[in-house]
């Protein structure tokens, strides 16, 4: 699905609650109510973005393997169970404009599937009612085998469409640039997610014409791997059009922060010979303040911070002098920026003086800090 504007909040915690959630117990309809929901028209990128979630893996119960017929039964309720919730539920849409109910259609408990085991289970009946013990197990190892494969076909959806969230979410931060962004720009991204997600639909055909529960893992690598080189495009492509945007008229807004009421720190001493503010000791790393959700979905980028600094070294306010192009990056730069420590700057005489700081803050895998006056 081409846009040139943010998609909807689609984040891996509402697909694994769609999916995975599903899968292993009755709670999917639930965790579908309380996902995050699209931000309105006129909202701020900054406001209900989408949130992260652990790395999905394979449960340790996908296996399955029949003792009795019992135990045949409650298997097929829970393929029935999970079925009728898929279609009766709402999730969100994919890159290719799909929803769970489109690839559980094509690929989970089909027609074919629900026949085979049907078929099985009349057999097994017979073969228990005949006190055929080596003739049942042997009809009990095939449904197992059956049902443990659209378990793996269930997996390997499910990380057919988390896979995608970090595209979706880059998608939802280029938002705000692309509305000012030339066509050409536009269509370079579109062009982007479009063949992303057809290698991401190759690599599900291939996951699901032989479903191994033995392979899921590498099938999770290789869905993560599609989406490496997007993603570093992505994060390229924003900090140009940050760039090349900077002198537009009605600029992306940014944020800024002020101490308020929060009394300041001790006094600082200043530097002797320096007249300008610096960084003090013991100065907190980006790290600490990469955002969850961007840093979940590898959102890197870089943010010039300018920093008021009082003659006792308290920062009294932080602003973005320099943007990332992503709200919850530049946030982020300001909130490590307020919890620094810093030295006010030395007057005539090392008598300590107000002033301003520059720096910038880098998000980035393996985190970097850079400074400078």
């Amino acid at each position: 699905m081409l846009i040139s504007k943010p998609l909807s909040a689609l984040s891996r915690a509402l697909v694994t609650a769609a999916c995975v959630l599903a899968l292993y117990g009755p709670s999917l309809v639930a965790a579908q109510d309380k996902a995050p929901q699209p931000p309105p028209a006129n909202t701020s990128p900054s406001v209900a973005v989408p949130t992260p979630a652990p790395a999905v893996r394979p449960p340790a119960n996908l296996k399955v393997k029949l003792t009795t017929l019992e135990e045949w039964d409650t298997q097929m309720d829970i393929l029935v169970r999970l079925t009728q919730q898929v279609y009766a539920g709402q999730a969100p849409q994919d890159l290719g404009g799909h929803d769970l109910q489109y690839y559980w259609q094509q690929y989970v408990f089909g027609s074919a599937t629900k026949d085979n085991l049907d078929n099985l289970r009349e057999k097994a009946q017979k073969q228990s009612v005949a006190k055929d013990t080596a003739g049942l197990q042997h009809t009990l190892d095939e449904a197992s085998a059956i049902i443990s494969a659209e378990h793996a076909k269930m997996y390997a959806v499910t990380m057919f469409l988390t896979a995608q969230a970090p595209v979706v979410y880059h998608q939802y931060q280029l938002g705000p640039w692309l509305v000012r962004a030339t066509d050409a720009d536009r269509q370079g991204i579109n062009d982007r997610v479009t063949s992303t997600y057809e290698y991401l639909a190759k690599e599900l055909d291939e996951a699901v014409k032989q479903p191994d529960l033995e392979s899921l893992d590498a099938i999770s690598q290789r869905f993560y791997k599609q989406i490496a080189a997007p993603v570093a495009f992505f994060n390229a492509e924003r900090a140009r059009m940050v760039k090349a945007q900077a002198n537009l008229p009605n600029p992306v807004a940014v944020a800024s922060l002020k101490r308020g009421d929060q009394p300041c720190p001790a006094a600082v001493p200043p530097v002797k010979g320096r007249d300008k503010p610096g960084l003090g000791t013991d100065f907190p790393s980006s790290e600490t303040f990469y955002p969850p959700s961007a840093k979940q979905n590898d959102v890197e980028g870089a943010v010039t911070v300018r920093v008021a600094i009082s003659e006792t070294g308290c920062v009294t306010s932080a602003e973005v002098a320099g943007t990332s192009g992503v709200a919850e990056l530049d946030e982020g730069a300001l909130k490590l920026a307020m919890a620094g420590k810093y030295a006010p700057g030395a007057g005539a005489g090392d008598k300590p003086v107000a002033g301003s700081l520059t720096f910038r803050v880098k998000f980035e895998q393996p985190d970097a800090f850079g400074a400078g006056h």
